[in-house]
């Protein structure tokens, strides 16, 4: 197979973007006192040109630390026509095209989700049958960090506030494939979706169902089943297998058989079955056609890591993860074990083992409301996940870079799709799909990363969400600012309370730096 290219609450900021429509040839340089100001003209509903320039373009193209930087990128429909310097990509204007003028902020390719559930977590969180258009999200079950009281709608928008334009649902049964086809219909999903389809969950089986939906169908330009799903070992850090390794011999080589993407959860007890049951299926050699995935390996020792390299499997990690935040820390005191705390979230190891890797968040299920693509990268890079608490030794030492981190949500994430040909990087010919920054995350020091504010984010050539301040942006092709959104509490009496958490941690953090 060939190998990848490795790789908290937004704040308002004073940089205004101008847009400047033109009516004639070439477009003239606004003086300063004017560049930046609110363009007061009334838009259309619909651009199907247009240019981004003036600012710094992060296209993700080229090699790890060699990344290519253009200052503008045209769009015509929803691909892009242009990247290059200003002068090269202003060329390209006629007079219907709409012009942004960036003013310095950050254009990077939409980023995506590797491992979502953050529209198909219904069963968690309402009673009855699967989400409908406008059904409410309800808290019922307690589970940390789930959205409590917002619409399926608010969902998708909250998705696309953090920056994202793609997702994989990685937990789709019947039912939700029904929702998401109905969302569709109704052009409501805004964000792009490839859906995982459940083979089993916990010890039920869902038999052959998913058979009548071939690999890779694409029911639209924003659905397709990405792939398979299957449970190798329990959903709560794996601490026991759900299935035999001739069970999971027979699921995988049926699916892989007939050619599907197969998405295995296996956080520890069950990796070494899984990389056994691959070991037998590839015969022991890379498939180029393989890009099968083992999700979360929240515990790994080295062995492990080589078995995978040599298989060529896709190592598919939560980057929101083992931080700093007490409730990460009491779950790997409780279920993992202080002894084996070396081979907890070992992000670092896994790409510098030279294992094709993928990023994801795992929402809702992560300690934290903010699903924000920044958020993402700041933990993955700092490993800080509650302010005033430092990372123990072990956490720091699987930081990765910014770069990496970016890689992991952009072009290496569109390879763990099979799609890295039409997204994942700013390049012509590629879907429109691109975020708009307040800075650049490659320009600035790590801690300061939540500090950048997500302005834009454009799915396929139409602005699907605009911060508040910068509706003008594309105009009256922005959608309404966000409504306020309540979100849930950590309200599962199976863990401590936020406050004894806030202790039991501090105290796990000063074990961990006495014992490791």
């Amino acid at each position: 197979m060939s190998k990848m290219a490795r790789s908290f609450s937004s704040l308002a900021i004073s940089v205004l973007l101008a847009v400047t429509v033109v009516s004639g040839a070439a477009l003239s340089e606004p003086s300063d006192s004017v560049k930046c100001a609110t363009n007061e003209q009334t838009a259309p509903g619909y651009w199907s040109k247009s240019i981004l320039y003036n600012g710094t373009v992060v296209t993700m193209e080229g090699e790890e630390g060699d990344i290519q930087i253009a200052e503008a990128v045209a769009i015509e429909g929803d691909h892009i026509i242009a990247v290059g310097s200003d002068d090269y990509v202003l060329a390209f204007q006629d007079p219907s095209t709409h012009i942004v003028d960036l003013c310095g902020s950050t254009v990077l390719p939409g980023f995506i989700d590797s491992h979502s559930h953050a529209l198909t977590m219904y069963e968690y969180t309402c009673v009855g049958a699967p989400f409908e258009t406008g059904q409410r999200w309800v808290n019922t079950f307690g589970n940390p960090g789930i959205m409590k009281g917002v619409t399926v709608q608010d969902a998708i928008r909250v998705t696309l506030k953090g920056g994202w334009t793609s997702i994989s649902e990685l937990f789709v049964k019947q039912g939700h494939l029904d929702s998401l086809l109905s969302l569709d219909a109704a052009g409501e999903l805004g964000v792009r979706v490839n859906a995982y389809l459940a083979l089993n969950s916990g010890f039920e089986r869902f038999g052959n169902w998913y058979t009548a939906y071939p690999p890779g169908q694409e029911f639209s330009t924003k659905l397709r089943v990405g792939g398979v799903k299957i449970f190798a070992d329990e959903a709560y850090y794996g601490r026991f297998a759900l299935l035999s390794q001739e069970d999971l011999a027979f699921l995988v080589s049926k699916a892989h058989s007939e050619g599907y993407q197969i998405a295995i959860h296996a956080m520890d007890k069950g990796i070494d079955m899984v990389l056994n049951v691959y070991q037998q299926v590839l015969q022991g050699e890379q498939d180029p056609a393989c890009r099968d995935r083992l999700e979360h390996l929240a515990v790994t020792r080295d062995d492990q890591l080589s078995r995978m390299a040599q298989l060529g499997l896709i190592a598919s990690f939560q980057m929101t993860w083992f931080t700093s935040n007490p409730w990460d820390i009491w779950d790997v005191k409780k279920y993992i074990g202080l002894d084996r705390v070396d081979l907890v979230g070992r992000w670092h190891d896994i790409v510098e083992a030279g294992i094709p890797s993928i990023g994801s968040t795992d929402f809702p299920n992560v300690y934290d409301t903010d699903n924000s693509a920044m958020a993402a990268i700041f933990k993955a890079v700092t490993r800080i996940g509650h302010p005033g608490l430092p990372p123990p030794q072990w956490e720091l030492d699987q930081r990765i870079t910014v770069e990496r981190a970016l890689r992991l949500l952009t072009i290496d994430a569109a390879y763990g799709t099979f799609q890295e040909d039409v997204k994942g990087s700013i390049a012509v010919g590629k879907l429109a799909d691109l975020v708009v920054l307040s800075d650049n995350p490659l320009a600035i020091p790590p801690e300061s990363l939540m500090d950048i504010s997500v302005l834009m984010t454009m799915v396929g050539g139409q602005v699907e969400y605009c911060a508040p301040g910068h509706e003008y942006l594309y105009g009256s092709v922005c959608p309404t600012s966000l409504a306020s959104i309540d979100y849930g509490t950590f309200s599962n009496t199976a863990l401590p309370n936020p406050t004894e958490g806030l202790v039991v941690a501090s105290e796990t953090i000063t074990s961990f730096k006495e014992n490791v």
